[in-house]
């Protein structure tokens, strides 16, 4: 019996450029004092504990986790494409602004077919980051999420807000985000 498959995403990383080599996106950039953070290693950290999640909670699911390295970049539309038939996408990222006041978490989906993803997931966010700004379930055409299956791209939070950044640094955090989004991924795809 073939198992459901599910991906979680982690944004930014390694990318192929057009001429054929390698270029590193961090994604945006936060800063708590002097040090800083990128948002590309914060969404493989959590991707890699939603991942892990899955794998132990619900081995059930076949968890592939895309995470871009410089031996294997990704493009977006490589994320795109990858697993096609998957019946759950998840990117995680963080988000940024210019203004510092600018916090809070929110869920992007781009076709119809995402909608209950969206709310599933979101409703994992809600109860993992209680006590943030809930900023809501979003529509745009975003290219990971121009899927033929299900396809979620999470914001945990403001990368450029210092308030945000530093709750989505704790260990405590990530375990509870990572804990709440699987168990709502393995009850959207019918294992629990």
């Amino acid at each position: 019996m073939s198992k459901t498959i599910v991906v979680i995403d982690a944004g930014h990383g390694y990318k192929p450029t057009p001429s054929g080599g390698v270029v590193f996106d961090p994604g945006a950039i936060g800063y708590l004092g002097a040090a800083q953070h990128r948002e590309a290693d914060i969404a493989a950290q959590y991707a890699n504990s939603i991942a892990y999640m899955l794998r132990t909670h619900y081995p059930s699911i076949e968890t592939h986790l895309l995470i871009a390295t410089r031996e294997q970049p990704l493009s977006l539309q490589q994320r795109r494409r990858y697993e096609p038939s998957a019946a759950a996408f998840v990117s995680v990222h963080l988000n940024a602004a210019e203004s510092r006041n600018a916090h809070g978490y929110e869920t992007w989906h781009s076709r119809e077919h995402s909608v209950e993803l969206a709310r599933a997931v979101h409703a994992a966010l809600q109860r993992a980051l209680a006590g943030r700004l809930d900023r809501g379930v979003k529509q745009r055409g975003l290219t990971v999420c121009q899927r033929e299956k299900p396809s979620v791209l999470l914001e945990l939070g403001f990368i450029s807000n210092a308030s945000d950044l530093e709750y989505l640094l704790l260990r405590e955090t990530r375990a509870c985000v990572a804990r709440e989004v699987a168990k709502s991924v393995a009850e959207f795809v019918g294992v629990i």
